[in-house]
C-alpha cells in the first residue's frame, strides 16, 4: 500500500514510522506527525431548488494528517494531505495533497521545491491579490481554503531591505465546483473536467510571480507581480437552452498588486489593489478599509472589534466573481479565555444589485485536542447573472466537531 502514488503522504509515514527487528529507526525518532479529523453537519431551513439535493441535512467528515521529517541541519520534507467524504455532493469527496516539499535553507535564503501553498493579502472580506493557489470552493464558498500548487520558491531575507520572493510554477490546479446534488450547489452544468486554455501547454504553462514585503514602524506592504494561467476561470456558455453548461476557459494574465496596513493604537487600516491585463478589457480592483477594537468592553475581558471594508472591481467578464460595488461590516467578539473563544459576524451587500452574504463563525476549545465550531451562511439574491443566484435557496447552519493529534 505504502507503494501507490496517489497515497504519496502515506508513503512517508510507512517509511518514516517502520518498525524493525532492533526498534524504531533513527529516521522514526525525527518523524512529527499531526493533523486533525472532524465530522461536518449542515442543516437547510429551505426547500431545495433541485429534487437531488438533501431536504434539510447533510454531513461530511474529513481528515488532514500533517508530516514534517527534518534531513540534517539544512532540508525538512514537509507533507499535508486532506480527505473528505461526503454524503450528497460527489464532488466533495476526495482526497488530496495540500503540500509535499522539501524545503532548504541557510542564513538568509530558503528553497521550497515541491507542492506548496502561499498566502498574500491583508483585507477580512476578500483576499483580492491571492493568485498563487487555486480556491477550493468545495470546502467553503468563501473562497479562504486553497489548493496546493506546484513550485519552486525562492526566499531572501534582505534585512532593511525586506524579503524578496521569486516563484516558479506549473501544472495550474482546475478550478472545481459543487454538484447540483449538493447544497449549496450550482444549478448548472460546470464542464470543470475539460477546460479550455489559452496557453498552448495547457495548464503545464509556465508561470511565475515575484514579490517584495517591507515594513516601516506601524506601516507594512507589500508589492507582486503575477505572469501566467488565470486561477479564476471565465465560464464559457457550452450547452444547449434544454441542457445549459458552462466551460472553464484559463486564459494567461499579467497582474500587479499592492498590499499594506497600517496600525495606529486600536485601528487597523488595510488595503489591497490589483491590475490585471489579459482576461478582456484590463481592469482595476480594490478592497480596503478599517478594524477597530475595543479593549476590554465594560471593564470585561472581552475585545470587541468594528470591520468595514468596501470593494471595487471594474472586471467585465463571466468568472465568478460576486464583488463589483461591495460594502462589508462585521464585528469580532473575542473572549480572551483559555479556550480560544471567538465569534466573527458579517454581512456583504453589493450596493448596485442588493446582492447579500451573511456569515457568522464561532469556535471554542473544549477538551484537550478538541474544538468545536459553529457556522452561518445566508445568500440573497435577485440577479439571475450573479452567481450567488445559484444558491439562493442554499442558507445554512453549520456544526462541526474537529479533533487535533
Amino acid at each position: 500500500m505504502c507503494g501507490s502514488r496517489r497515497r504519496g503522504l502515506l508513503a512517508l509515514v510507512c517509511v518514516g514510522v517502520h518498525v524493525g527487528p532492533s526498534g524504531p529507526s533513527p529516521l522514526a525518532a525525527q518523524v512529527d506527525l499531526v493533523g486533525q479529523a472532524g465530522v461536518e453537519v449542515r442543516l437547510f431551513p429551505v426547500d431545495p431548488l433541485a429534487d437531488a439535493q438533501p431536504r434539510w441535512v447533510s454531513a461530511s467528515v474529513k481528515l488532514q494528517p500533517e508530516l514534517t521529517l527534518p534531513l540534517g541541519d539544512r532540508v525538512v520534507l514537509r507533507a499535508i494531505a486532506r480527505a473528505r467524504a461526503d454524503d450528497s455532493d460527489p464532488s466533495r469527496s476526495y482526497v488530496d495533497v495540500r503540500e509535499a516539499r522539501a524545503d532548504w535553507h541557510r542564513e538568509a535564503v530558503s528553497v521550497s521545491v515541491g507542492i506548496n501553498t502561499v498566502f498574500w493579502g491583508v483585507t477580512e472580506s476578500r483576499h483580492l491579490v491571492n493568485i498563487v493557489n487555486q480556491t477550493d470552493y468545495l470546502d467553503e464558498l468563501d473562497a479562504d481554503e486553497k489548493l496546493g500548487q506546484l513550485m519552486a520558491l525562492v526566499t531572501y531575507e534582505a534585512g532593511d531591505l525586506g524579503i524578496f520572493e521569486l516563484f516558479a510554477m506549473t501544472g495550474a490546479r482546475a478550478q472545481l465546483y459543487p454538484s447540483a446534488s449538493g447544497r449549496p450547489g450550482v444549478q448548472v452544468t460546470v464542464l470543470d473536467d475539460s477546460p479550455s486554455y489559452e496557453s498552448r501547454r495547457g495548464q503545464w504553462n509556465a508561470d511565475a510571480a515575484v514579490r517584495w514585503s517591507h515594513g516601516r514602524g506601524n506601516v507594512n506592504w507589500a508589492l507582486s507581480y503575477f505572469q501566467g494561467t488565470a486561477r479564476d476561470p471565465e465560464l464559457v456558455p457550452a450547452g444547449t437552452p434544454v441542457d445549459p453548461a458552462v466551460r472553464p476557459r484559463y486564459d494567461l494574465v499579467r497582474q500587479a498588486g499592492l498590499e499594506i496596513q497600517w496600525t495606529r493604537g486600536s485601528w487597523l487600516w488595510k488595503a489591497e489593489s490589483i491590475v490585471r491585463e489579459g482576461q478582456g478589457p484590463t481592469f482595476a480592483a480594490i478592497t480596503g478599509g478599517f478594524e477597530h477594537t475595543m479593549y476590554g468592553v465594560a471593564g470585561s475581558s472581552l475585545d470587541l472589534g468594528a470591520i468595514i471594508e468596501y470593494s471595487y472591481d471594474g472586471r467585465d467578464n463571466l468568472t465568478f466573481n460576486i464583488h463589483d460595488n461591495d460594502l462589508f461590516g462585521g464585528l469580532r467578539l473575542s473572549f480572551n479565555d483559555v479556550r480560544g473563544s471567538e465569534v466573527l459576524a458579517g454581512v456583504l451587500r453589493d450596493l448596485d444589485s442588493g446582492v447579500t452574504l451573511g456569515k457568522i463563525e464561532a469556535s471554542r476549545r473544549l477538551a484537550e485536542g478538541w474544538r468545536v465550531e459553529l457556522i452561518g451562511r445566508l445568500f440573497r439574491s435577485d440577479s439571475d447573472d450573479d452567481p450567488v443566484y445559484w444558491f439562493r435557496r442554499d442558507d445554512y447552519v453549520q456544526a462541526a466537531l474537529e479533533y487535533y493529534f
